[in-house]
């Protein structure tokens, strides 16, 4: 994926973990190396990285569950959907069908 300013972003995901569920996300860009643990942010250091700002709460499950209560509040399509990833199921379920063919 390339940004609008023209900046690389890839995301590379393993469903070969050997760690329990949830271990890192490594995110390597323009600025620097950044692992998310869970609700924490790193460095490529270690040194931790002051997110409280960003919003209510540093709780992803929290966070998660706001996003949800707020859109039927306000009558919207909640982020990440159902309706959103479905045609990329859609194709997942094609390609599980055509390697069990």
């Amino acid at each position: 994926m390339k940004t609008t300013k023209g900046q690389i972003c890839t995301l590379s995901l393993s469903f070969n973990n050997e760690g329990p569920l949830g271990t890192f996300f490594r995110y390597i860009c323009d600025n620097g190396t950044y692992l998310a643990r869970y609700d924490d942010l790193i460095d490529g250091h270690d040194a931790a990285i002051d997110v409280s700002q960003v919003d209510v709460s540093m709780d992803g499950i929290e966070l998660q569950d706001r996003e949800f209560v707020n859109a039927i509040q306000e009558g919207r399509e909640p982020n990440a959907s159902v309706d959103q990833v479905l045609k990329c199921y859609e194709v997942l379920d094609r390609l599980d069908q055509q390697l069990r063919a």
